[in-house]
């Protein structure tokens, strides 16, 4: 029996589009034993998701996926332009500092499923597609569950763990018995199609636009392919139409959005209708059961956060899963991945319904509007650069003047060349010490000194960031200052970055066993 057990799946992912493909990848990388599985017998068609912000730039880049190649294949957003009734465009550039990708990336969810499903398969791991998870059941080691394929056929598995990251229809989000419950935005639809169009729409079409009118809300983009994607927040008038719309209705919304009356489409596709709701799952874990993505949480598809917050959601949660599976941690861990990523995806329903216009109800102050957007400055919350989990059980330490305190992102710009990124690595936890006087050999030997306990445990390595790089062991030069300014430690700290690239603990240069404790903490 053990014999046969030891050939299951430590792990199986149920869902192979970006959330599934980026957990897999996660945990195959780590020497997790790893099956994925889909319902669909081929990937789904159409651009979907095609807006990739920064901070998910930098996961890529992390996971050690060819994000160069992947930028080729897209198009940059480069800026937004804002359009109210009665008052002049609002162009605002997308670029953020403190990022080796400071823009936005636009690009059909289609191209990113084909850069990580290459990625798996070079870590040994295939997606099986038609099949998918019927019936589940949980016992103390191990999940029983029943695979059904198209044809009816059955097949009974016995991973160690599993991993529901199917969209908002999740088998095993229902069958674990996770609590789900639709908040529905009633009155109001969203309407999109892709398309080649000529007309008199205002504005650089290399830029992304925003109409809000009193008709509802227009979005465009570019895309790759030449075509722009169009979506309308309008009114529903017939809540019992449940197809996709034709391409003359999409373009009767925006036109009434925009007021581009000669507008016109051409080589249209991948048009269709969106009722809104927002639902968060009750529980991201049951057991050993976890949810990840659109089977956590569905919110409202109008800040193009959706495919995003879910490839964050199984960055952090790809980690801690294998050190568990791993035995370098306990189960504990992975009860932070529910403390830190729930939090984030309520925040996000709320925001979604706050600032949505979609032509119902009161309509919106566009004066207002627009002057706080003027007065607007420093990264937006929808790049993701500014989440963080300061308050997360995996983070303990003072918060500096300056620089990222516990809890938040380490920001990838400072190091050796010009990336600090190439100090974390890709997907290890690491200490940085930063000695009090950086070329002072002394001092360099006292920060590793300080560092070395909280280093030999579970083989964390240490980098010491000194003047010259002369010193000990893993010291990497930085006669700049462009770590130190970068990491607000001009009088010296120790940091301990998690894998995904967050601080859990920082402190001073001489606080190596506090440091120590927070890392048996987290680890035991």
């Amino acid at each position: 029996m053990s014999g046969h057990l030891d050939t299951e799946p430590e792990v199986l992912v149920v869902g192979a589009g970006p959330v599934g493909l980026c957990t897999a990848i996660e945990l195959a990388r780590r020497d997790v034993r790893v099956r994925v599985v889909d319902r669909r017998a081929e990937p789904r068609p159409g651009t979907r998701a095609c807006t990739v912000w920064q901070r998910t730039l930098e996961v890529f880049d992390l996971m050690g996926l060819p994000v160069a190649d992947y930028l080729g294949s897209g198009v940059p957003y480069t800026h937004r332009t804002h359009h109210f009734p009665g008052l002049d465009p609002l162009v605002r550039p997308a670029a953020q500092p403190g990022t080796p990708y400071p823009r936005p990336l636009l690009i059909g969810q289609g191209a990113t499923e084909e850069m990580l499903t290459r990625r798996l398969a070079e870590l040994g791991v295939r997606v099986e597609r038609g099949l998918t998870a019927t019936a589940l059941e949980q016992r103390q080691d191990r999940v029983t569950v029943v695979l059904t394929g198209a044809d009816g056929g059955t097949e009974t598995v016995r991973p160690g763990w599993v991993v529901g990251a199917q969209g908002p229809h999740s088998t095993v989000r229902d069958l674990s018995g996770a609590g789900w419950h639709k908040k529905p935005y009633p009155g109001t639809q969203l309407l999109q199609v892709d398309a080649r169009w000529t007309g008199s729409l205002p504005g650089d079409p290399a830029h992304c636009h925003l109409f809000l009118t009193e008709a509802g809300s227009l979005g465009t983009a570019p895309l790759p392919d030449g075509r722009h994607r169009f979506y309308a927040g309008v009114a529903d008038p017939d809540p019992a139409r449940t197809g996709d719309p034709d391409v003359a209705e999409v373009l009767d919304a925006v036109r009434r959005v925009s007021g581009a009356g000669d507008l016109r489409f051409h080589d249209s596709r991948f048009n269709w209708r969106v009722r809104l709701y927002n639902a968060v799952a009750d529980a991201y874990r049951v057991g050993r059961c976890l949810l990840a993505g659109d089977s956590a949480h569905t919110v409202m598809p109008v800040t193009a956060q959706g495919m995003n917050t879910g490839l964050q959601d199984a960055f952090n949660l790809g980690w801690k899963l294998a050190a568990v599976v791993r035995g370098q941690a306990t189960e504990r861990l992975l009860d932070s991945y529910e403390a830190e990523r729930r939090p984030i995806a309520l925040a996000l329903a709320e925001r979604n319904v706050r600032t949505y216009w979609g032509g119902v109800g009161p309509v919106p102050d566009f004066g207002r509007l627009h002057g706080r957007l003027t007065q607007a400055s420093g990264p937006a919350e929808h790049t993701g650069l500014l989440l963080g989990y300061p308050d997360g059980p995996l983070s303990a330490g003072g918060s500096p003047a300056a620089g990222p305190g516990p809890g938040a992102r380490v920001p990838d710009a400072g190091g050796p060349d010009g990336r600090l990124f190439r100090l974390v690595g890709t997907g290890d936890w690491t200490v940085l010490a930063l000695p009090e006087d950086p070329a002072d050999p002394a001092s360099a030997e006292l920060a590793a000194k300080e560092a070395a306990a909280a280093g030999r445990r579970a083989g964390v390595p240490v980098r010491v960031v000194t003047s010259a790089g002369q010193g000990p062991g893993g010291t990497v030069a930085d006669p700049a200052g462009a770590v130190r300014d970068a990491l607000g430690a001009a009088s010296g700290a120790l940091l301990l970055v998690r894998p995904d690239g967050y601080v859990a603990y920082r402190g001073g240069v001489r606080d190596g066993a506090a440091l120590d404790r927070h890392l048996a903490g987290v680890l035991g």
